[in-house]
């Protein structure tokens, strides 16, 4: 009798607190409300597009990783303006890539009042987690067009997704300016002069952002702010901006104007 009591007892016990437990680090489990997260806030930023270039203002992070009491604070601080139109993460939004993580991560963005996408991160391919990023953000490979500009996020993870190199077919694709965008922005988790990037891959990178006049290219991965022209003496004046990592307590604002973008440092 007492073995019965104590099963009944231990069933109840793990019904109650299942989501307390990783049962492995390999599972892929994504509640049907919380797939396609990218899509539908694409739909939402699609909603508000002008069809012609009119100025505008975007919000940046990254790296935001398992800080949740950071990335919390953050979204609170977000959340008292409404001065920008959306937001982008630069990725890392994990450290294992557990599901676990995901869900904590997608809990603190729901409670912002603007739409988000998420760029996919190197620690967001360890384990089963590009599986979970496609289940629950969609693609990782996305463009659009908003108020007549181009935004490109684009996957250059290499070693973790045990690559030689990313897809640059679809990246030089996708930052051609043949429709006389106002302005084409390309955004990805790793800049390319990290050590991920081959000499020959960080050249192509700048290369192609050169050929088609890309004036910025942004990312994270580094947990420290840069704005740097990198290769001003080798092709052209790309400049490349690197965000802060969550624990730093800080996102940047980017005005979108029709001649340039301006970028500024928001602590909180």
């Amino acid at each position: 009798m007492k073995r019965i009591y104590f099963s009944i007892l231990l069933i109840i016990i793990l019904s109650a607190c299942k989501e307390m437990f990783d049962y492995t680090p390999y599972q892929v489990k994504v509640e049907e409300g919380d797939k396609n997260h990218n899509v539908k806030n694409l739909k939402r930023i699609k909603a508000k597009d002008a069809g012609v270039f009119k100025p505008f203002r975007i919000i940046l992070i990254g790296d935001t990783h398992t800080f949740y009491d950071d990335l919390n604070d953050i979204v609170s601080h977000i959340n008292a303006r409404d001065d920008f139109d959306f937001i982008i993460n630069l990725g890392d939004v994990t450290t294992k890539a557990t599901d676990h993580e995901f869900d904590w991560y997608l809990g603190i963005i729901k409670r912002l009042k603007k739409p988000i996408m998420t760029v996919i991160g190197n620690h967001e391919y360890l384990s089963t987690g590009p599986y979970i990023f496609k289940e629950m953000f969609g693609e990782p490979n996305v463009s659009f067009v908003y108020n007549n500009c181009k935004f490109v996020l684009f996957d250059d993870i290499i070693w973790d997704k045990v690559n030689s190199k990313p897809d640059f077919n679809w990246f030089r694709e996708s930052i051609k300016n043949d429709n006389n965008y106002t302005h084409v922005i390309p955004f990805s988790h790793i800049p390319p002069w990290d050590s991920e990037f081959s000499y020959g891959n960080e050249l192509i990178f700048n290369q192609m952002l050169y050929e088609n006049g890309i004036k910025y290219s942004f990312h994270g991965h580094l947990h420290e702010y840069i704005y740097d022209k990198r290769y001003e003496d080798i092709l052209g004046d790309v400049r490349y901006v690197v965000t802060e990592a969550g624990d730093d307590r800080s996102y940047l604002i980017v005005t979108v104007t029709e001649n340039d973008l301006e970028i500024e440092k928001v602590d909180i």
